[in-house]
């Protein structure tokens, strides 16, 4: 079997023998053995040496340095080129598979399989597209291991097996480090089979992780256990991974008062973005972020980054988590997919925030739009460290609040390669298609079916030059809904608007929801007594 969990290797009579290739050699094996069927040699050939003076001939010799080095059986021709192996990877998805459907009889052996990420240590120059070839298979691979072994060790926990699951949490949370949910399980299964110490130990790591990385605290209950105090300040946000019918979706969960608000982030953003905004709520109002389809550490299939299908995957998630006439809010591009949603959905909603959106005309579209070569080369950059990222990314607020809360956000934007350097987490599949889908569809229509409140959010600040929205924009987004209403931050831009949320603007959020929350109780009152008066 060909094991590519980890650094590469051949296993063969019980044991595993390393494999000793050229980067070219074992990039060349990893698409060859992941991607089913024939391949294409001029493709193969410019997905990985489009540097070379004659990349088909540099295929051809590596393809020969596989045949000399491996006992492995390359069918090819003058035109393709197909690898038919077993791999580590194949019998991890399967096995995988059936312990997220409850069958956890080998459930151990099936997660013992990632000895670590896709192919680690492997450092490659080619092509931009294998580049995120290789990352998305990556990232599939981390969330089916992270679904996986939570759902067996909660299982496991259950029935007071908790010895079973040890080692395959103790794996993830190596893997994984800020998965709150890996730590406290671990915690949990070590005090279940009595291993006091080891919990301990354990219980000291998490809680370092989150102080010291996270810029939160532990969970009161067990630092209450562990230190025999209750910590000050607020726990981290409920971090999950949500199954829907064809992807699944990355949310983060600031606890809170209804109704609750599902916020959706710009180009190439994510969920944490919003940790300023989440924390500063303090429980006034539930706080539910989400990575569209693409972002952050949710899926990222092949194709289907249209704005139609970011809209079924929020009307989706708003049905699976069962929420109750949810506000929806949207930052930037974001916003434009807030919009749509309101737009299909109508009043199973309360009310709409818009921060920044881009919903306009064409030219406001096309005016935005410049932010994609921008974001394209953003997520070419790749980072030695997170230190390397965090100098990268600019200067960072005065304010240590701000700065704890903006860290945590930086780190869960990036994630690591083969190699250990970072990357940023979206795809550029996504941000192409998003724009160019938004190109042929007008936002500024879909808000004028809007019958829920809307409350506008303005950054007055310079974004390269000027506001993000003018004037004009601006004023046809406050005509278009029936029910409207402008709030101004004064001295934020376009890029740390929900990073800086601003004192009043915190307390206008907080007002919109319990208008908006009175409203739907009204009106749900008169809907009431009208049919009891028929």
């Amino acid at each position: 079997m060909l094991c590519l969990l980890g650094p590469a290797a051949l296993h063969s009579d019980g044991q595993l023998r390393p494999l000793n290739l050229r980067p070219k050699a074992l990039a060349l094996l990893v698409r060859l053995a992941l991607v089913e069927g024939s391949q294409d040699r001029d493709v193969l050939a410019e997905l990985l040496f489009p540097d070379a003076a004659n990349p088909r001939e540099s295929l051809r010799w590596h393809l020969s340095q596989l045949r000399a080095g491996l006992p492995l059986h390359l069918d090819s021709d003058r035109r393709t080129v197909a690898l038919t192996t077993s791999t580590d990877v194949a019998r991890f998805r399967v096995g995988a598979d059936r312990i997220l459907r409850g069958d956890y009889e080998d459930a151990a052996a099936i997660l013992g399989l990632y000895r670590g990420d896709l192919c680690s240590g492997l450092r490659v120059a080619a092509s931009a597209d294998f580049d995120n070839w290789l990352y998305v298979q990556e990232d599939e691979l981390r969330r089916i291991l992270r679904r996986a072994t939570l759902a067996h060790a909660r299982a496991e926990i259950a029935e007071g097996c908790a010895g079973e699951v040890i080692p395959s949490l103790r794996r993830l949370t190596d893997i994984d480090p800020f998965l709150e949910d890996g730590h406290l399980l671990l915690i949990e299964a070590l005090e279940m089979d009595s291993r006091r110490d080891e919990a301990r130990y354990a219980y000291d790591r998490y809680q370092r992780i989150v102080r010291n990385e996270l810029n939160g605290q532990p969970r009161a209950e067990l630092a209450h256990r562990y230190e025999g105090v209750r910590p000050p300040g607020r726990a981290l946000p409920v971090d999950q991974l949500i199954p829907l019918e064809t992807i699944t979706i990355h949310v983060v969960d600031w606890p809170g008062g209804d109704p609750p608000i599902v916020a959706i982030h710009g180009s190439t953003g994510h969920a944490y973005s919003y940790t300023a905004i989440g924390e500063r709520l303090d429980s006034a109002v539930r706080l539910i972020a989400a990575d569209l389809r693409g972002h952050g550490f949710s899926d990222k299939p092949p194709s289907g980054y249209g704005l139609d299908e970011h809209v079924r995957d929020v009307c989706e998630l708003i049905d699976t988590l069962g929420l109750e006439k949810p506000i929806l809010l949207g930052t930037s591009l974001g916003g434009a997919v807030a919009t749509f949603t309101a737009q299909a959905i109508g009043d199973r909603i309360s009310g709409l925030v818009l921060i920044d959106a881009v919903v306009g005309d064409r030219r406001l579209v096309e005016r935005s739009s410049y932010a994609v070569q921008q974001l394209e080369l953003r997520l070419q950059e790749r980072f030695t460290d997170f230190d390397d990222y965090r100098q990268w990314w600019g200067t960072l607020p005065d304010d240590a609040t701000w700065r704890r809360w903006l860290d945590r956000s930086l780190r869960m934007e990036v994630a690591p390669l083969p190699d250990g350097r970072l990357r940023p987490r979206s795809v550029r599949d996504a941000l192409v298609s998003e724009w160019a889908w938004l190109e042929r569809n007008n936002a500024l229509d879909a808000l004028d079916d809007v019958t829920v409140p809307v409350l506008i959010v303005h950054a007055d600040g310079p974004f390269h030059g000027a506001p993000y929205l003018d004037d004009a924009s601006l004023q046809a987004q406050l005509d278009a809904p029936r029910d409207s209403r402008l709030f101004v931050e004064h001295g934020r831009n376009h890029g740390d608007i929900i990073y800086r949320p601003s004192d009043e603007f915190i307390h206008t959020l907080k007002h919109f929801a319990s208008q908006v929350k009175a409203k739907a109780l009204a009106d749900e009152s008169a809907s009431e007594g009208k049919v009891s008066v028929n």
